[in-house]
């Protein structure tokens, strides 16, 4: 009778050890698993990276916008609207913007989809670093622009 009490004693220590490992398992797997966390880290370009310039509706600022086309030498963030501001002292001087939220442009700006003409707009916005950089010369600029408002001039 002894055996079996000693037998059961140990029957019910093993299970009482496997539940332990298992609950200590279950409990790290948990542990492990809560622990993981989404790269919550911004870009550093791109359309959903920090803003590096603002400009405001009070600089009332003038630009040309036009609708850039994919084309067998320039494929440079093609098939997108670009604002382009040019300084009339400077014939080489260029700061070109590239929208990013399209979804602001009215209607009467995106009639001149795939045409070759601009029209000039008068536009706010953030302004944030291209991934792909184009070195051109010194005084043009590429950046992405996220408008806060447009309107036709």
């Amino acid at each position: 009778m002894n055996k079996k009490k000693k037998k059961m004693k140990t029957k019910n220590n093993e299970k009482k050890s496997l539940r332990k490992t298992i609950s200590y398992l279950f409990f790290f797997i948990i542990l492990i698993f809560s622990n993981c966390n989404k790269d919550d880290t911004q870009p550093n370009c791109g359309c959903d990276s920090e803003t590096k310039a603002i400009i405001n509706e009070s600089t009332q600022l003038i630009g040309a916008i036009t609708y850039k086309e994919q084309t067998q030498s320039n494929s440079y963030y093609t098939n997108r609207y670009w604002i382009t501001i040019t300084d009339s002292s400077c014939s080489n001087c260029a700061q070109h913007m590239i929208v990013c939220n399209e979804d602001l442009i009215t209607n009467e700006i995106l009639s001149i989809l795939n045409s070759q003409t601009s029209l000039n707009v008068k536009f706010s916005g953030e302004l944030k670093e291209v991934c792909e950089k184009r070195f051109d010369i010194s005084n043009i600029s590429y950046q992405l622009l996220t408008l806060t408002k447009i309107e036709l001039q």
